[in-house]
């Protein structure tokens, strides 16, 4: 853990308005023995978060932070887009409306839109939820490469949540095949006893999933029948989403 307080201790020196600094810089400003910034910047080098023209040359920051800062500007570009159109859909078959992403592991709520129910299912921005068990997370299941989906099946200890949970590998392909085709995943309290979700996935011009839109609510209010009449609905509001980060399938 010291270590990588080190390496930000490092990193955070290029806050300022220099586009280089040298090593004898850097131990000077972090408090750091030379020999400790040596190896922390090999490191840095290395894997692509700090560059060197030349050997024994200045320090400048590398071009892996543009990996970051494209996934952070795509997400806010979603958010906003998305936004207006999620209001507009919770408005129109009055239930919570929400935006999620996908981490890389598990599916994350990034926005909610309350339903005025009093009886509503409200997760916290920022909630996790795994993905085969969850409307949204099936949405980014289906549209994973073979290779990917193999990877997370294999590395994925599928427990029961409830009675209706799907935890054969082989039962979740088919699955997932039908979501791909129909283009639509539900949740039938898979995840949470009494809860339902419906959930449609946000393409951008890439064709890939950036996220996916969800409606949740109470099984005594979202019942089979109504997640089945909404799906047009989700499915209108998300393509117009789509729309607008450039998809043109």
């Amino acid at each position: 853990m010291k270590s990588l307080e080190k390496a930000f201790d490092i990193l955070e020196l290029f806050l300022s308005d220099k586009d280089e600094i040298s090593l004898q810089d850097l131990a000077s400003s972090s408090k750091l023995n030379k020999a400790t910034v040596s190896r922390t910047t090999s490191t840095l080098v290395k894997r692509g978060y700090l560059r060197q023209k030349e050997k024994r040359g200045k320090y400048s920051l590398g071009t892996k932070f543009l990996d970051f800062s494209g996934i952070i500007k795509s997400r806010i570009k979603l958010r906003d887009i998305a936004m207006p159109h999620l209001i507009e859909l919770s408005q129109a078959i009055k239930e919570s409306v929400l935006l999620a992403i996908w981490d890389g592991k598990t599916a994350v709520f990034s926005e909610t839109i309350h339903t005025d129910y009093p009886l509503r299912i409200v997760p916290d921005e920022g909630t996790r939820i795994p993905l085969y068990c969850t409307g949204v997370g099936k949405i980014f299941l289906a549209h994973m490469s073979d290779e990917e989906l193999e990877r997370y099946l294999n590395t994925t200890i599928l427990e029961y949540q409830t009675p209706n949970t799907i935890t054969d590998p082989n039962l979740i392909k088919i699955h997932l095949m039908t979501i791909k085709k129909e283009e639509v995943a539900f949740d039938d309290e898979e995840y949470f006893a009494g809860v339902r979700n419906v959930a449609v996935a946000i393409k951008d011009g890439e064709g890939k999933v950036p996220g996916a839109v969800s409606v949740l609510g109470p099984s005594v209010r979202l019942t089979r029948a109504r997640m089945t009449e909404i799906v047009p609905d989700i499915k209108r509001f998300t393509s117009k989403i789509s729309i607008e980060l450039g998809y043109k399938g």
